[in-house]
């Protein structure tokens, strides 16, 4: 069938869970052997290096309001010139003006719930006002639910997201379908001389490693984790600790590094690229998902698992859900400094057996490959159009 998808950004440029999600995804409805549209907004008059069909509908950098205009008239131009079957948003600000008005009756909305944007927004933006941020919040959540109202059917990552989207926009869970994310396993795999490569990254023999990729903004919990490496350190003092990522609280946190005294152990490597990210999680001993709150899947967590290396993630949302399914012993207490250092200085000492390389791959291949989620929505979109070919739009 043809899918017109909207997205965000362009991983490229602006990575990301839901960006690069999107890329991913869109590869794999090709595959599956549909034809997709996809719609994003990068930089103006960036062409997008890919074989994807997927368009910059950004022409100009004159503001907000004129990307989300130009993403509507690209879709609306699609009706004609790709004739949809499905329209797809996976990101509510950018579908918010394709009214269902403006769509046949027959093409029902299917959207991919990301997370709570509003929230997200009011969480990253603590240094406003409160009135700014509480303004903000209610603003963007309108918009939400502008384009929340008009869907058929949502797709989100996990039961925490259901959960969210059910309570906080009122949305009915017979309309939600729960289709965990995948990973590229053909890519994130483990290294054939895992060794050398530690070799090269400048990890000695024997040497731990812990590796962290998120972006760097407060509720990721990288603080806390910072801190937790203080006692990690009194006991493993050769350890390190890879940050990979970049965002507003990189400065904050590499400031932290120094006053703490760990800047031997602890390192922020900035943005990294596809090539290195796998690198470093292949090289690692173990990964680690510190996120206060929010985690609606934990991309992070599959990616590192498919290359072999066991994760320790906080008993929060989507990390959960995935942790709990192959070992309970991979999930922190809770989100403390105090429970991360605990769970890390007893899996040093060996204190509990944990999944070994190859069950920690093979958990991953067996619930989160592409294929199968091409399959998921596929099925979903199926009972999207049957059901508004009966007549039983969404209004």
């Amino acid at each position: 069938m043809n899918v017109l998808t909207t997205g965000l950004g362009w991983n490229e440029q602006q990575p990301g869970g839901l960006n690069r999600y999107f890329v991913d995804y869109t590869n794999a409805m090709k595959e599956y052997g549909h034809t997709e549209l996809g719609l994003i907004v990068a930089e103006p008059g960036v062409e997008l290096n890919t074989s994807l069909n997927v368009n910059n509908t950004a022409t100009n950098a004159s503001g907000l309001l004129s990307r989300i205009r130009s993403v509507r008239a690209h879709a609306l131009q699609s009706l004609s010139t790709f004739r949809p079957d499905v329209f797809n948003p996976h990101f509510a600000l950018y579908a918010s003006m394709v009214s269902r008005q403006s769509l046949p009756d027959h093409i029902p909305i299917v959207t991919h719930f990301h997370g709570p944007w509003a929230l997200e927004s009011k969480m990253e933006e603590g240094g406003k006002p409160r009135i700014v941020r509480e303004a903000r919040y209610l603003l963007k959540k309108q918009v939400e639910q502008l384009t929340y109202r008009r869907t058929d059917r949502f797709i989100v990552l996990s039961e925490y997201f259901r959960d969210i989207l059910s309570n906080n926009y009122g949305i009915d869970h017979s309309k939600i379908h729960i289709i965990p994310g995948a990973v590229e396993h053909e890519r994130f795999k483990p290294h054939p001389d895992r060794p050398a490569l530690r070799a090269r990254l400048g990890i000695a023999p024997g040497q731990k490693l812990l590796f962290c990729a998120r972006r760097i903004v407060h509720r990721m919990g990288i603080d806390r984790l910072i801190d937790a490496m203080q006692a990690v350190v009194r006991e493993h003092p050769g350890i390190r600790l890879y940050i990979a990522g970049d965002g507003p609280m990189r400065s904050k946190y590499e400031q932290q590094i120094v006053r703490l005294g760990l800047s031997a152990n602890v390192r922020m490597l900035g943005r990294v690229s596809n090539e290195e990210l796998v690198e470093w999680y292949q090289a690692a001993d173990y990964s680690i998902v510190p996120t206060i709150t929010l985690e609606g899947f934990g991309l992070v967590t599959i990616e590192s698992m498919a290359c072999g290396t066991p994760v320790f993630g906080t008993p929060y949302g989507g990390t959960s859900e995935i942790l709990r399914q192959i070992s309970p012993d991979l999930l922190f207490k809770d989100g403390t400094a105090e429970a991360m250092s605990g769970k890390l200085i007893n899996a040093l000492r060996g204190q509990f057996l944990l999944p070994s390389r190859e069950a920690c791959r093979e958990h991953v291949l067996q619930r989160y490959t592409w294929s199968s989620v091409a399959g998921a929505v596929t099925d979903v979109f199926r009972d999207a159009i049957e059901m508004r070919s009966k007549g039983g739009a969404s209004r």
